[in-house]
């Protein structure tokens, strides 16, 4: 009996010895020497990998001047063939974005409103379709939005079009679909995954405007119509501009889904990755140059403009508004807005599931295909999806650690307008159109770089890992940063008021209730790292990812083996999507969805 007393004394005094160790620890990494040196470790790490390469390029270009003057603007053969290929592609992302954007605002907007003031059976499920483009990566959504519009398999026999596979291919016959790949079936392509940015933001913010205005309004006579005008409209617009202008930005720089459906009409990010599988470096990154400055200026109307641009909302045509303001136009309005959302958007964008399950089985199905075909499609589609689902395993979890200090560094610190820099500086990568950020990364990292010498990084798994890591990094952030925001500091202040060393409260304290944002963004995060294509392809080398594999079928005319593929990437993408929004939940919608699925 004493024994057993001696062996538990011996076990707590262990016990109490292991506490103060611990306490002591803690404390030390506490000081504001350890907080200063950690914070510059975590800032060096962020502007030596996701900034300076991206602002590497305007050196590079400087440098190389001559080079590129040379092979763009008076190359002995070609003359400036290639400046006016530039200059084409330009116009046309812009051409493009501005048509994609005019689209999402006029779905978006009756869309937006249906979704935050109507209540119906079934409204959950369409808020739940309006969001799901995002969450299929975009080389899996052009090929269904090829197979749809622009394919014979798709709905052109239902309008009667029918031709010939075999005249399709030998070059005697058109596509056979009802869209020819280029310009027009570029836009298609790009509504489903820049619609969501205008509709999730304006919904958003349409709900949290306060009824009574409108309601007084109502009250004093003004029509439906002039009261969304004059104080529903202003009072959204800031929602709006942002939500087109970052839909605007997605569309210039999309790349993986473009690649299916381009045709010979190349936007400015299949350029360069054209240009860079050409080794013309030097037209890639004067043109990745240019984009990289539009994205600078599209995120600094992002932070500035939009707040500062108002809508004119003095007159009232009276006549004109009362006609609009009456339900039956109402109700054409609302069924016009589902039918093109129905017919633009979510059949085209899960087209490729239909192809599938009607192509499956038979001697010529995907299950033969890709199982027990000569070729041995299900060993590249295995190896395509490990390496899929590592990079973006290994992003996530460099992201958590990397953007739980910059977080922090962004709401707690008092910086003054250094802490405004650094929030503007984390979402950089993300305006920075994939392929362009690709060629960055390639051209500061990679053969061409002040680390070239080394030969540390060449195309390939790392530098895939790399530009993974640097164009998700603000997912992780923004679902932080807007948690942050909103939590009571409370209970870390009294738990410092008990003794408690910082460090000590925030693992006690402050992580426990980050636990949520970390898993949605850590959600995120995989979900962006495994549909990402544009930026992928100019640094891959030999190694393949799902979306790279679909794209690489897709153009061989393996279309079922290229549906599969779809369909894994898909599944996995959707679980993630309705995890990602049982994790948010209708309380935390707006720091979880707002600023999280908002960036997706």
């Amino acid at each position: 009996m004493q024994k057993t007393e001696k062996t538990e004394i011996e076990f707590e005094s262990f016990q109490r010895e292991k506490l103060d160790r611990i306490g002591r620890f803690e404390r030390n990494i506490s000081s504001e020497k350890v907080r200063k040196l950690s914070d510059g470790i975590f800032l060096a790490i962020f502007f030596a990998f996701f900034i300076i390469p991206i602002f590497y390029i305007f050196i590079w270009s400087l440098f190389n001047w001559n080079a590129i003057n040379f092979a763009i603007f008076n190359n002995p053969i070609s003359g400036a063939t290639r400046a006016s290929d530039i200059g084409i592609s330009l116009l046309r992302s812009l051409f493009v974005a501005s048509v994609v954007v005019l689209a999402d605002i006029i779905i978006g907007i009756p869309m937006a409103i249906i979704l935050a003031r109507y209540e119906f059976r079934g409204k959950r499920l369409l808020d739940t379709l309006v969001d799901l483009p995002l969450a299929i990566p975009t080389a899996a959504l052009g090929f269904s939005i090829y197979l749809f519009w622009g394919a014979p398999q798709g709905i052109a026999p239902l309008l009667g079009i029918y031709q010939n596979p075999i005249q399709v291919l030998s070059g005697t016959a058109s596509g056979g679909g009802l869209i020819e790949p280029g310009l027009w079936l570029i836009i298609l392509a790009h509504i489903p995954f820049t619609f969501p940015y205008i509709t999730r933001n304006l919904k958003v913010v349409i709900g949290n405007i306060d009824k009574d205005f409108e309601d007084a309004a109502r009250s004093l006579g003004a029509q439906k119509y002039t009261v969304f005008r004059t104080i529903t409209g202003p009072l959204m617009k800031e929602g709006l501009i942002a939500g087109a202008i970052l839909a605007f930005t997605r569309s210039i720089g999309e790349t993986g889904a473009t690649l299916l459906v381009y045709g010979v009409e190349a936007t400015a990010p299949i350029q360069v990755v054209t240009l860079t599988r050409l080794g013309q470096y030097q037209a890639a990154g004067f043109l990745s140059m240019i984009l990289v400055s539009i994205s600078i200026g599209m995120l600094f109307l992002v932070k500035t403009v939009s707040r500062r641009v108002g809508l004119p909302v003095q007159r009232i045509w009276y006549g004109f508004e009362k006609i609009v303001s009456k339900k039956p136009v109402r109700v054409t309005r609302d069924t016009m807005t589902m039918i093109l959302f129905i017919g633009v958007i979510t059949i085209p964008s899960f087209y490729v599931l239909v192809y599938l399950f009607t192509n499956f089985v038979g001697v010529e199905g995907a299950f033969y295909s890709v199982f027990y075909g000569a070729d041995n499609k299900w060993a590249e589609i295995w190896v395509q999806l490990i390496n899929s689902l590592s990079i973006a395993g290994i992003a996530t979890l460099v992201n958590i650690l990397i953007g739980i200090p910059l977080a922090f560094m962004i709401v707690r610190r008092k910086w003054g307008k250094f802490n405004m820099i650094l929030d503007t500086a984390v979402d950089l990568p993300l305006t920075v159109p994939s392929a362009a950020l690709g060629f960055a990364i390639f051209l500061f990292w990679g053969t061409l770089g002040p680390f070239a010498p080394t030969g540390i990084f060449t195309p390939g798994y790392m530098l895939i890992l790399i530009v993974h890591v640097v164009f998700t990094l603000p997912f992780m952030v923004r679902v932080l940063v807007a948690v942050l925001m909103n939590m009571s500091p409370g209970f870390e202040e009294a738990s410092s008021t008990m003794g408690a060393s910082r460090f000590t409260t925030f693992r006690k304290i402050t992580l426990p209730m980050l636990k949520t944002a970390i898993l949605a963004g850590a959600i995120m995060v995989f979900m962006r790292s495994l549909g990402e294509t544009g930026a992928t392809v100019v640094v891959m080398g030999l190694i393949r990812t799902v979306p790279v594999g679909i794209i690489d079928y897709a153009e061989s005319i393996e279309f079922e083996a290229a549906a599969f593929s779809s369909f894994v990437i898909i599944l996995i993408s959707f679980v993630l999507i309705f995890v990602l929004r049982y994790l948010s939940g209708e309380e935390r919608e707006e720091p979880l969805i707002k600023r999280g699925l908002t960036y997706a």
